[in-house]
């Protein structure tokens, strides 16, 4: 009779999310995956599936544990205006704060042009957190925050674009009182 397994799938897909985090997807080994979870091999192929697959399952966990994050911090605010600030300005806190960068966006660099599973993944994700900034900006502008005259996904794009250039930024030049401005300023121009 075959052994059962036994282990914390959700605590074991954390730790190899943090490898891949760290060394990216094609500089990770099975071998680097395999310690990193401390389980053996067959394990992990009879469980979670290939590299490949516990790849797509970490990208998944990453982004699931972000967007409730920033839909609890959210829903705890009475105003969206003040809601999409506290996006704003934790996000560049991220940026400065976070040393191993955004997997998402090391994600979509690195292997999202040439593989359509992780680009459709990716894609898939960036339109929910677009279309859940897009709510909060239309919640804005029907509460008088905002106005309404804009594009409300234009105006999603426009804020999360912004982010990927802070942290292209702030790993070229380590200045953390800029990427602070460059928040300040998009808050500045999207609440004229």
């Amino acid at each position: 009779m075959a052994r059962a397994i036994e282990f914390n799938e959700c605590e074991k897909i954390d730790k190899a999310m943090n490898v891949f985090w760290e060394k990216g997807y094609n500089g990770t080994s099975m071998q680097d995956l395999v310690d990193a979870m401390q389980i053996n091999r067959s394990s992990l192929y009879n469980t979670i599936g290939d590299k490949h697959q516990l790849f797509m399952k970490c990208i998944s966990n990453y982004f699931d544990n972000a967007m409730k994050e920033i839909r609890e911090k959210v829903a705890k605010e009475t105003s969206a205006k003040q809601a999409l600030i506290n996006i704003i300005k934790d996000k560049a806190g991220w940026i400065v704060d976070c040393e191993k960068g955004c997997l998402g966006i090391k994600t979509i660099f690195e292997i999202a042009p040439e593989d359509n599973e992780v680009r459709n993944l990716m894609n898939k994700n960036n339109n929910i957190f677009l279309d859940f900034l897009a709510e909060t900006v239309q919640k804005a502008m029907d509460d008088g925050e905002m106005d309404n005259s804009e594009d409300t996904s234009l105006m999603a794009e426009y804020i999360m674009t912004s982010f990927t250039g802070w942290k292209q930024s702030y790993i070229l030049h380590r200045d953390p009182i800029k990427i602070k401005k460059m928040s300040e300023f998009l808050i500045k121009n999207i609440f004229k």
